[in-house]
């Protein structure tokens, strides 16, 4: 919680279009878990804390339950394309490098950091070996080997035990050390991959639209934080209500289309990896009308320059899809007037609609040359946030069990976890 509140101390002010004012912290968390193990042991133990109760019987202290909402949150936006707040490392590191191995032995941290950056003097088999052996590479988590389990934390577990129960200052002293350094075995290892990976990362060129997602993850945070000072910060509930589950799809599937949108914009290999779907197209400029101007409904005219692509991409673009271009100055925007065959090419008439300045004549550099090459991908564009009915005008198709609802009683909640979980958790 103390890093947590680090990262709202100064916000920023937003202007907006209309009177009001919007502002927004300057930060934002980024946690770091060795893998999507760590998630879900994060995922139960926000669980088990926002529902604690701080008053009755088996109190616990008031950050408890807030820790527990927060790191409800956090896990929530980890399920969201594109954050930064909560991510699983072997996922970081599986964006820049490939390996040799499955997606699922991917999944082990010590394994892939040993094709990726086996250490020095030691090839990439013999780094993999030592990362497949549990006494010099225990597992990165949340679960320990069985065989340590078995042959001494248990054991050491049992010692401490009776410590506790006799009353032998001593005897628990040694046996929390005792556990404490053996715990320490196998949380160093993963430790030291955890910041060898960060600094490898680190060494990676930040992607162009890598900042915008970040401000995305700083509204996002700002909101919950917001929420949590207002003082009817209720415990989110343990399964979504149709109208929570509703709103929680259509922000994930937008925020993967704007992710997707951004990887293809910012890294030439995603890119090529769409052209070759059809989903994108590159190619050279064969024509262009670039003082072609159309005339509004309103009587204004309106620079609207066209050009012709010839690309050897198999184009499955259909007429009338925006586009955007990385390859073109900020704020390039364009659509498909129509696609012609020729030979094993496509010619692909495209029409300029923004980025081009507010004169009546394009800018400089603003509408593509003949034989310019230039890449176009599909513009995610705009969309409109859904509205979605409240929550006493749900069909009763959907409306479920009444402990589902957004509307649920925060005390019954409480009530429920600690019969659920029991009290002694």
């Amino acid at each position: 919680m103390g890093y947590i509140d680090s990262c709202r101390q100064d916000r920023l002010e937003i202007p907006s279009r209309g009177e009001e004012r919007r502002s927004r912290y300057t930060s934002a968390p980024q946690i770091l878990v060795p893998n999507n193990g760590g998630i879900k042991a994060l995922s139960d133990l926000g669980r088990m804390c926002r529902f604690r109760r701080t008053d009755g019987p088996y109190p616990v202290p008031a950050v408890v339950p807030e820790l527990g909402k927060w790191l409800t949150f956090l896990v929530e936006t980890a399920e969201q394309a594109g954050t930064s707040m909560l991510l699983p490392m072997t996922g970081l590191l599986g964006e820049h490098w490939a390996t040799g191995q499955s997606a699922l032995e991917d999944q082990n941290l010590a394994s892939l950091m040993a094709w990726i950056s086996p250490p020095d003097g030691l090839t990439v088999q013999e780094a993999m070996a030592d990362a497949e052996n549990p006494e010099l590479c225990p597992p990165a988590g949340p679960a320990t080997s069985p065989q340590f389990d078995n042959t001494y934390l248990a054991p050491a577990m049992r010692r401490f035990d009776t410590a506790r129960a006799t009353g032998n200052e001593q005897a628990l002293a040694e046996a929390q050390a005792d556990l404490r350094g053996l715990l320490s075995e196998q949380l160093n290892p993963t430790w030291r991959l955890m910041w060898t990976a960060l600094a490898l990362l680190r060494g990676v060129d930040e992607a162009p639209r890598a900042a915008a997602r970040f401000e995305r993850d700083c509204d996002s945070f700002t909101d919950y934080s917001d929420y949590q000072d207002s003082g009817d910060a209720r415990p989110q509930p343990k399964r979504d209500g149709a109208i929570r589950a509703a709103r929680r799809l259509s922000r994930l599937e937008r925020a993967l289309a704007d992710f997707e949108a951004d990887m293809a914009f910012d890294d030439p290999y995603v890119r090529a990896d769409q052209r070759s779907l059809g989903e994108a197209f590159a190619g050279t400029v064969v024509a262009a009308e670039p003082d072609r101007v159309d005339i509004t409904a309103s009587n204004r005219r309106v620079p609207r320059p066209r050009v012709t692509v010839r690309t050897l991409d198999p184009v499955r673009l259909v007429d009338d899809t925006k586009l955007i271009s990385p390859t073109m100055p900020p704020g390039h925007k364009a659509e498909i007037v129509s696609i012609v065959r020729d030979g094993d090419a496509s010619l692909i008439m495209v029409e300029v609609t923004g980025g081009m300045g507010r004169a009546r004549v394009p800018r400089p550099g603003t509408v593509p040359v003949v034989e310019q090459h230039i890449d176009y991908l599909p513009d995610p564009g705009w969309r409109p946030t859904p509205v979605f009915p409240e929550a006493d005008q749900i069909p009763w198709t959907h409306a479920g069990d009444p402990e589902d609802s957004e509307t649920m009683d925060p005390v019954a909640a409480g009530q429920a976890a600690t019969e659920e979980w029991g009290d002694d958790n």
